[in-house]
Protein backbone atom coordinates (compact mmCIF):
# COMPACT_ATOMS: atom_id res chain seq x y z
CA UNK A 1 0.00 0.00 0.00
CA UNK A 2 1.49 3.64 -0.82
CA UNK A 3 1.87 6.26 1.44
CA UNK A 4 -1.01 7.98 -0.79
CA UNK A 5 -3.56 4.93 -0.39
CA UNK A 6 -3.03 4.93 3.28
CA UNK A 7 -3.65 8.45 4.44
CA UNK A 8 -6.56 7.91 2.32
CA UNK A 9 -7.72 4.72 4.47
CA UNK A 10 -6.77 7.13 7.49
CA UNK A 11 -9.03 9.45 6.26
CA UNK A 12 -11.82 7.72 5.25
CA UNK A 13 -11.69 6.11 8.60
CA UNK A 14 -11.42 9.14 10.52
CA UNK A 15 -14.12 11.36 8.47
CA UNK A 16 -17.02 8.27 9.80
CA UNK A 17 -20.37 8.70 7.29
CA UNK A 18 -22.23 7.00 9.35
CA UNK A 19 -22.11 9.47 11.87
CA UNK A 20 -23.56 11.91 10.25
CA UNK A 21 -27.64 11.71 10.44
CA UNK A 22 -28.44 13.14 7.14
CA UNK A 23 -25.23 13.14 4.85
CA UNK A 24 -25.83 15.73 1.88
CA UNK A 25 -22.97 16.25 -0.94
CA UNK A 26 -22.70 19.60 -2.02
CA UNK A 27 -20.60 21.28 -4.69
CA UNK A 28 -20.35 24.62 -4.65
CA UNK A 29 -18.84 26.27 -6.97
CA UNK A 30 -16.90 30.15 -6.76
CA UNK A 31 -16.59 33.05 -9.23
CA UNK A 32 -12.93 33.43 -10.10
CA UNK A 33 -12.53 37.25 -9.75
CA UNK A 34 -14.85 40.09 -7.94
CA UNK A 35 -14.37 43.96 -7.82
CA UNK A 36 -11.10 43.23 -9.72
CA UNK A 37 -10.31 40.61 -6.56
CA UNK A 38 -8.96 37.53 -7.72
CA UNK A 39 -9.91 33.98 -5.88
CA UNK A 40 -7.48 32.19 -4.43
CA UNK A 41 -7.73 29.10 -1.81
CA UNK A 42 -7.49 31.91 1.32
CA UNK A 43 -10.08 33.75 -0.29
CA UNK A 44 -11.90 30.89 -0.99
CA UNK A 45 -11.94 29.22 2.75
CA UNK A 46 -12.71 32.90 4.46
CA UNK A 47 -15.87 32.89 2.04
CA UNK A 48 -16.94 29.40 2.45
CA UNK A 49 -16.73 30.43 6.70
CA UNK A 50 -19.48 32.89 5.71
CA UNK A 51 -21.69 30.62 4.01
CA UNK A 52 -21.15 28.13 6.76
CA UNK A 53 -21.86 30.63 9.11
CA UNK A 54 -25.16 32.11 7.56
CA UNK A 55 -26.18 28.25 7.33
CA UNK A 56 -25.53 27.30 11.07
CA UNK A 57 -27.25 30.99 11.75
CA UNK A 58 -30.17 29.85 9.25
CA UNK A 59 -30.88 26.43 9.62
CA UNK A 60 -30.20 25.99 14.09
CA UNK A 61 -31.03 30.19 14.90
CA UNK A 62 -30.11 31.10 18.42
CA UNK A 63 -28.49 27.46 19.27
CA UNK A 64 -25.62 28.56 16.78
CA UNK A 65 -24.60 31.64 18.45
CA UNK A 66 -25.66 31.32 21.98
CA UNK A 67 -24.56 27.50 22.58
CA UNK A 68 -22.12 27.40 19.49
CA UNK A 69 -24.01 24.66 17.75
CA UNK A 70 -22.60 23.87 13.98
CA UNK A 71 -23.21 21.83 11.67
CA UNK A 72 -21.46 18.68 10.52
CA UNK A 73 -19.32 18.99 7.24
CA UNK A 74 -16.54 18.21 5.88
CA UNK A 75 -14.82 19.89 3.06
CA UNK A 76 -12.34 20.17 0.20
CA UNK A 77 -11.27 22.84 -1.95
CA UNK A 78 -10.53 21.78 -6.05
CA UNK A 79 -9.78 23.96 -8.81
CA UNK A 80 -10.86 22.60 -12.58
CA UNK A 81 -8.74 22.93 -15.22
CA UNK A 82 -9.33 26.59 -16.00
CA UNK A 83 -8.28 27.96 -12.73
CA UNK A 84 -12.47 28.56 -11.07
CA UNK A 85 -12.22 27.24 -7.67
CA UNK A 86 -15.14 24.81 -5.71
CA UNK A 87 -15.84 23.55 -2.93
CA UNK A 88 -16.96 19.59 -2.74
CA UNK A 89 -18.56 19.45 0.83
CA UNK A 90 -20.44 16.52 2.84
CA UNK A 91 -22.51 18.36 5.33
CA UNK A 92 -25.09 17.02 7.79
CA UNK A 93 -28.63 17.91 7.12
CA UNK A 94 -30.61 18.89 10.74
CA UNK A 95 -33.44 16.08 11.02
CA UNK A 96 -36.07 18.49 11.25
CA UNK A 97 -34.92 20.60 8.20
CA UNK A 98 -36.53 19.22 4.80
CA UNK A 99 -33.92 18.27 1.78
CA UNK A 100 -36.02 20.89 -0.76
CA UNK A 101 -35.62 23.52 2.18
CA UNK A 102 -31.92 22.99 2.94
CA UNK A 103 -31.00 22.93 -0.92
CA UNK A 104 -33.46 26.04 -1.75
CA UNK A 105 -31.09 27.55 1.72
CA UNK A 106 -27.89 26.59 0.47
CA UNK A 107 -28.81 28.33 -2.89
CA UNK A 108 -29.80 31.59 -1.49
CA UNK A 109 -27.13 31.48 1.05
CA UNK A 110 -24.42 30.61 -1.08
CA UNK A 111 -25.29 33.10 -3.66
CA UNK A 112 -25.03 36.12 -1.16
CA UNK A 113 -21.82 35.14 -0.59
CA UNK A 114 -19.12 37.32 -2.63
CA UNK A 115 -17.59 34.44 -4.80
CA UNK A 116 -20.57 32.30 -4.67
CA UNK A 117 -21.62 31.36 -8.16
CA UNK A 118 -24.89 30.12 -10.17
CA UNK A 119 -23.27 26.26 -10.40
CA UNK A 120 -24.50 24.34 -7.13
CA UNK A 121 -25.39 20.77 -6.74
CA UNK A 122 -26.83 19.12 -3.54
CA UNK A 123 -27.75 15.69 -3.33
CA UNK A 124 -29.23 14.07 -0.40
CA UNK A 125 -28.04 10.47 1.23
CA UNK A 126 -24.58 11.01 0.24
CA UNK A 127 -22.81 7.46 1.15
CA UNK A 128 -18.78 5.99 1.43
CA UNK A 129 -18.59 6.68 -2.12
CA UNK A 130 -19.38 11.00 -2.05
CA UNK A 131 -16.29 10.61 0.31
CA UNK A 132 -14.19 8.85 -1.93
CA UNK A 133 -14.75 11.41 -4.50
CA UNK A 134 -14.01 14.05 -2.37
CA UNK A 135 -10.61 12.17 -1.55
CA UNK A 136 -9.75 11.85 -5.41
CA UNK A 137 -6.48 12.85 -6.41
CA UNK A 138 -7.56 14.92 -9.82
CA UNK A 139 -7.36 18.44 -9.69
CA UNK A 140 -5.65 18.32 -6.68
CA UNK A 141 -1.72 19.07 -5.84
CA UNK A 142 -2.04 17.41 -2.73
CA UNK A 143 -4.96 15.26 -1.02
CA UNK A 144 -4.32 16.59 2.57
CA UNK A 145 -3.55 20.39 1.36
CA UNK A 146 -7.49 20.37 -0.48
CA UNK A 147 -8.80 19.74 2.99
CA UNK A 148 -10.07 23.28 4.32
CA UNK A 149 -9.24 22.00 7.81
CA UNK A 150 -9.72 25.52 8.97
CA UNK A 151 -13.50 24.81 7.76
CA UNK A 152 -14.47 21.45 8.48
CA UNK A 153 -16.23 20.89 11.64
CA UNK A 154 -16.76 16.54 12.43
CA UNK A 155 -18.23 17.01 16.25
CA UNK A 156 -21.80 18.39 15.83
CA UNK A 157 -22.27 21.22 17.85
Amino acid sequence: MTKLQREKAELLRFVDIQSFANPTAVTLTMKMRVEGKSNDMETASTNFRHFMNRLNHTLLKSAAKRHGKRLKVFCVRESNPDGRLHYHALIDRPVRVGFEEFTSTIRYLWGRTDFGYRQIDVQDNADAGWLIYLLKNRQKDSVLDSIDWENCQLIAG
